[in-house]
C-alpha cells in the first residue's frame, strides 16, 4: 500500500478545511495534485477534480495520480479556472496558493457554477488582497465560518472556509474584521497576533522614514511629492486598523 502522501503545513491546514461528507471536491489550480491526492488517501471526498490552466503541471500531476494509484478517484481536467466545471458537480472548491483578486476574477467568471441553485463550500487560501476578497464573498452571500492563520518558512498565510448563508445573521463589519479576518479576531488567533505585533512595527518604521522625508523636505521649503504623502496617509490608517485588531485580544 501507498505512504501516505505528507503536505506542507499550508496544504495541510486547506486539507483540513474539507467536510468528510464531500461526495466530490473540485481542486482549482491543483499544480501537481498533492491536495488531491491526499484528500483522496484519508477519505475525504469520494471524487476530486484537480484542474489547472497549465499543461506542464498537469502532466506531473498525472504521474503523481497513477503512482500513487488513485485514478479511479482523481479526475484531471485542463482549464482555467471554473470553466470546466459544470454546476452541481461538486460540493467543494478549493483554490489555494493565488492573490486574492485573482481569486475572484475566477469566482466572477464561474459564477453559475458557485451561485444560484448551487452553492457548493469555497475553501481558499489567498495570498494577497485578502480583505478584497473578503467583501467580495460576503456581497455574494457567502459568510466565512471558519479561518486559520499558519506561519510556514517564515511566510504567514490565510487559510479560510466559506458556506452560503442567506440569514441575515449579524456581521462584524469594522474595517479590522475585514482586514485579518472576524473568526481570526474572534478566536484570537496566536499567528495572527505574532503577524499584527510584527506589522506594527514595520509599520511604525516605515512612518518614522516617512515623517523624516517630510520634516526634511519643509525644513528645506521643498514641495512634498504627493506620491510620499499618500504612502504617510495609507501607512497611518494600516497602523489604525492594526491598534484596532489588536485590542480584541485585551477583551477579557
Amino acid at each position: 500500500m501507498m505512504k501516505e502522501l505528507s503536505l506542507s503545513k499550508r496544504m495541510e491546514a486547506v486539507v483540513k478545511m474539507i467536510s468528510p461528507q464531500s461526495f466530490a471536491i473540485a481542486d482549482v489550480g491543483c499544480d501537481h495534485a498533492y491536495v488531491a491526492i491526499a484528500l483522496c488517501q484519508r477519505q475525504l471526498a469520494k471524487k476530486v477534480i484537480a484542474m489547472d490552466v497549465r499543461r506542464g503541471p498537469l502532466a506531473i500531476a498525472k504521474n503523481n495520480v497513477v503512482q500513487y494509484g488513485l485514478g479511479e478517484e482523481i479526475e484531471l481536467r485542463l482549464g482555467d479556472g471554473l470553466e470546466e466545471l459544470q454546476p452541481g458537480e461538486v460540493d467543494t472548491i478549493i483554490i489555494a496558493g493565488m492573490g486574492g483578486l485573482l481569486m475572484r476574477g475566477i469566482l466572477e467568471r464561474g459564477y453559475s457554477i458557485w451561485t444560484e441553485d448551487c452553492h457548493p463550500v469555497l475553501v481558499l487560501q489567498p495570498q494577497s488582497d485578502i480583505g478584497q476578497l473578503r467583501h467580495f464573498l460576503y456581497e455574494k452571500g457567502y459568510m466565512i465560518e471558519k479561518e486559520k492563520m499558519l506561519l510556514e518558512e517564515g511566510k504567514y498565510y490565510t487559510v479560510m472556509r466559506a458556506i452560503y448563508d442567506d440569514s441575515d445573521c449579524e456581521v462584524d463589519d469594522s474595517e479590522a474584521a475585514w482586514t485579518y479576518g472576524a473568526c481570526n479576531l474572534r478566536n484570537r488567533d496566536a499567528i495572527l497576533l505574532q503577524y499584527l505585533k510584527k506589522e506594527s512595527c514595520t509599520l511604525h518604521q516605515i512612518q518614522t522614514n516617512l515623517e523624516e522625508v517630510i520634516n526634511r523636505a519643509n525644513e528645506e521649503q521643498r514641495e512634498v511629492p504627493v506620491k510620499t504623502l499618500t504612502r504617510f496617509r495609507e501607512v497611518q490608517q494600516q497602523i489604525r486598523i492594526n491598534t484596532l485588531a489588536q485590542k480584541y485580544y485585551q477583551i477579557k
